[in-house]
């Protein structure tokens, strides 16, 4: 991107974020209908509840009364959120983003729930991280969601549905919708926890349909005229404004008693009463949601618009409503002019093809694509729309808004274009892919491969694109699903060859190389490639996005060198900075999972297994790769293992290997048959782990050296088991030359820590202990514990005698904490001891969820959450969730 196109990209997405931040506000009529006092009222006791569902049909004044309240509720003190939903927000993501956007307008302290619009976070970790600070805000809070029925399909009503049921009592959810929404309701109302204000209740009173006419309540003619519109707010509305033009003495024609035939009729008197250029700009703008100026002129090719949008919203202050963004305003036609003013014109289909194709355009250019390609659609330029879809850059759309705006264009995107467009198929692939589909994508990729002949044959003449995205995708699902391969060098090389000048695609490279030398162990480079990367970036403009995941690359880059403290530092900035709601919760996952992960390290507890489980759950199916199972998942089936021994280290095993296995994600299988055979040797079974063992491979360029590091592990043990103690210290001295020579400080220990196992079994009792006095040095500057203790007695006796002689006063001390955990009893075999779930729920406890947050979380009811927390505090013997949270952690 260069310097001249830079200010206008940022210009475009600027209208596109003041076109979103506009529908977190009520629209403002110029001149309100009545006070809406009984619906007022209703609403205000309806918040007593956990939901409100206002629904009508369109003109029964549902967004102007929820307008009154919100203004109402605001002027009270009391942070009332509004959204207008818009059935582009399908994708639950985007939902659930402009959800925290409206909470985070109406100043409600969001945190981690507002992602900035780079990346992704998966739609439950999202709810999950809204429920959370609404938990944590504790006072009054209002949601209302205009328009529900804009997205009221499956997913969104699920995690409505579940929103529904987790949100603290101090907040109240409005939905407003002009059909019965796909919720429980039946289910909700037996709960007592949903109220519904239907169409008898928004009809208007005789008192506010006096006020709204300016007629005195004992006004002869309001008999007559609620009778004909039998309190329908819209054709009040409009027979307001009829009369004004027709003067007071005008009188209705008979109508057959159906009072849309009334509104009809309005809407018709009242919209031929205006000037015909205010009749042609209503027409020509009516297919819009909301007209901006820039927008209108484009359209109509003039430069008019905003004089004639306000003269006509002088003159209907009812029907048309402002709102504005930044100072820029942007006009909405109340539904039923705007669908009379439609019907208008598709008399003139020519017109409106003409209309909607230039609406596309405009859209596209700024960055509404969804929007733009349902413009086509309706213009049915279907030449238009494959040359403008053919040259999508999907891969810079999909950096910048994130995978929810790839499904969001795909949605709209007929089947037969999506059928001859490649890189439209390249571009759902990586959506698949970034929903955790994994073997799914691999496969649509390769069907796109063997289609285009290697992605060389584009038939809408986008090659060279096509190759280039092919080649991409392909270097970037080789490297997430099947791991590190020697090749990875010579995929990226043909992938820069391919873009020799586009930085954007040198940067997706170099990422992606961040994390194949953080598998193989090379951190060296992979710190070279981070700096690369943030040059990049920096330098095409991008840096923002960039900076939250590069620094999620130091953080496991500093935890696999063993730089413990600075892990726990980068990890700490990180959670420090949420609080200005610009860093996404995957993000604060993975600083969560590094402290927890050092915790074990350092302290072997076993509440690291819970925190560290609670992080990797943030993680959707998408967003975790391998170092996140790396780190994560020793842990868990660790701590499984000692509170419950072999069977639920195995569950856990299993757990996870169905997940992987539906999933697709490959490079994580040799790291669980590692931890298998590594568990079933602690438990005894030397057979069935030396069988698992034969099949795991320790070659360097095929193996994560996470994985090679167990796998060596299990691999040292059992030939120290058999007796084969020649090949044992071969592989103890591999793995300290693998740590030495890699930088990792904890594989190094463990070699060392292996090493004189096996030198003690030779009856080498010197030569076992420099080996550990050895791994004592290495381990004490950062306090690493974990390598020591995991071999449980067999290093014990080692220990011991070095603990007297320890070559410093810093190395004893360290060697007399390793011992005082080596003594420890495990912690199952005490009857006061959590079990699993009592601890998974105190893990819940410290990151600050409710009882009914955590309920949700496990699947469980909110009364068997109390029922745990008293079983957990008398254990403990505590009386508070903050006090139970740090016993357990002392453990």
């Amino acid at each position: 991107m260069n310097e001249a196109a830079e200010p206008r990209e940022t210009e475009r997405s600027g209208a596109r974020e003041r076109a979103s931040r506009r529908r977190l506000r009520p629209p403002v009529q110029r001149a309100p209908l009545a006070t809406r006092e009984l619906v007022l009222r209703s609403l205000d006791v309806a918040r007593a509840g956990k939901l409100t569902i206002v629904v009508g049909p369109r003109g029964y004044g549902k967004s102007t009364a929820l307008g009154q309240w919100w203004h109402r509720l605001t002027q009270q003190g009391i942070a009332a959120a509004w959204y207008t939903a818009s059935d582009l927000d399908r994708e639950p993501d985007v939902f659930l983003e402009m959800i925290a956007r409206s909470l985070a307008a109406a100043g409600v302290e969001m945190g981690d729930a507002v992602r900035p619009k780079t990346g992704d976070s998966p739609a439950a970790t999202m709810l999950d991280a809204i429920l959370l600070q609404l938990d944590r805000d504790e006072r009054p809070i209002v949601l209302i969601i205009d328009d529900f029925d804009r997205v009221d399909h499956p997913a969104i009503a699920r995690l409505v549905e579940e929103m529904t049921d987790a949100l603290p009592d101090w907040v109240h959810l409005v939905l407003a919708t002009r059909r019965k929404p796909s919720l429980a309701v039946s289910v909700l109302r037996t709960q007592g926890i949903v109220r519904i204000i239907d169409p008898a209740e928004l009809r208007l009173s005789d008192a506010e349909l006096g006020e709204a006419l300016g007629l005195p309540a004992d006004a002869p003619e309001l008999a007559a005229i609620a009778e004909q519109t039998e309190g329908w707010p819209v054709a009040v509305q409009l027979y307001r404004l009829w009369r004004g033009r027709m003067g007071v003495s005008a009188r209705m024609p008979r109508f057959s008693g159906q009072v849309d035939e009334v509104a009809d009729y309005l809407a018709e008197q009242v919209f031929a009463m205006l000037a015909e250029h205010s009749q042609t700009l209503l027409t020509e703008l009516s297919p819009f949601d909301y007209v901006e100026a820039s927008l209108a002129d484009y359209v109509r090719d003039r430069r008019d618009s905003a004089a004639l949008l306000e003269e006509v919203e002088a003159e209907l202050p009812t029907l048309v409503q402002r709102t504005e963004s930044e100072g820029e305003p942007a006009w909405r036609l109340h539904p039923l002019l705007s669908d009379y003013a439609q019907a208008r014109l598709n008399r003139s289909p020519d017109h409106a093809a003409r209309l909607h194709r230039r609406a596309a355009d405009w859209l596209w250019q700024q960055q509404r694509y969804a929007a733009s390609v349902r413009h086509y659609d309706l213009a049915g330029d279907r030449a238009t729309m494959m040359e403008t879809l053919g040259g999508i850059p999907f891969i810079l759309i999909f950096l910048t808004y994130g995978a929810g705006e790839l499904r969001a264009i795909l949605r709209e995107t007929p089947q037969e274009v999506l059928e001859a467009q490649p890189r439209l198929q390249l571009m759902a692939a990586l959506a698949h892919f970034k929903a955790g589909y994994f073997g799914e994508a691999s496969n649509w990729l390769r069907r796109i491969r063997e289609s285009t002949g290697g992605f060389l044959d584009d038939p809408t003449g986008h090659g060279e694109q096509l190759e280039l995205e092919g080649h991409a995708l392909d270097l970037l699902f080789e490297c997430y699903i099947n791991g590190i391969a020697p090749t990875r060098e010579a995929e990226v090389d043909r992938v820069r060859a391919l873009a020799p000048d586009m930085p954007l695609f040198w940067a997706w490279c170099e990422n992606t190389m961040v994390v194949m030398y953080q598998m193989r162990g090379d951190l060296h480079a992979a710190h070279q490639s981070v700096i690369r990367t943030r040059e990049t970036y920096q330098a095409i403009g991008m840096l923002p996005f960039a900076e939250q995941h590069l620094t999620t690359h130091d953080v496991l880059i500093a935890l696999a060198h063993g730089s413990l403290k600075t892990a726990s530092e980068l990890a700490a900035a990180t959670l420090r900075r949420r609080g200005a709601g610009g860093i996404e919760v995957t993000v604060t996952a993975t600083a969560r999972m590094a402290l927890a992960s050092v915790d074990y390290l350092r302290h072997y507890r076993e509440s690291a297994a819970d925190l560290v489980r609670v992080a990797f759950d943030q993680f959707g199916a998408g967003e975790a790769w391998y170092d996140q199972y790396a780190v994560t998942w020793p842990i868990i089936v660790d701590v499984a293992w000692r509170r419950s021994g072999l069977p639920a280290a195995l569950r856990v095993i299993a757990e996870l290997r169905t997940r992987l296995g539906n999933q697709g994600l490959l490079c994580v299988t040799d790291l669980l048959k590692s931890l298998e055979a590594i568990y079933r040797f602690r438990s005894g079974g030397i057979d069935s782990a030396e069988a698992i063992a034969r099949t795991l491979a320790v070659d360097a360029g095929h193996v994560p050296w996470r994985t090679r590091d167990l796998a060596m592990q299990a691999r040292i043990l059992i030939d120290l088991a058999r007796g084969r103690v020649a090949a044992a210290g071969e592989g103890a001295r591999a793995m300290i030359e693998e740590g030495r020579t890699g930088e990792r400080l904890v594989t190094m220990v463990k070699g060392y820590v292996l090493l004189s196992l096996v030198r003690d079994r030779l009856g080498d009792e010197a030569g076992a202990d420099e080996a550990m006095v050895t791994a004592v040095h290495h381990a004490f500057a950062e306090e690493i514990l974990s390598p020591f203790v995991e071999e449980g007695s067999a290093v014990r006796a080692i220990m011991e005698r070095i603990a007297k002689r320890a070559a410093s006063p810093l190395e004893q001390h360290h060697a007399e904490t390793v011992l005082r955990a080596l003594k420890a009893k495990p912690q199952y075999l005490s009857p006061d001891a959590l079990n699993d779930r009592e601890s998974e729920i105190v893990a819940h406890l410290a990151e600050g969820a409710s009882n009914k947050l955590i309920a949700r979380r496990l699947g469980l009811t909110e009364n068997t959450i109390k029922f745990h927390l008293k079983k957990i505090y008398a254990k403990l013997g505590v009386s508070s969730r903050k006090a139970a949270v740090a016993r357990a952690q002392e453990k």
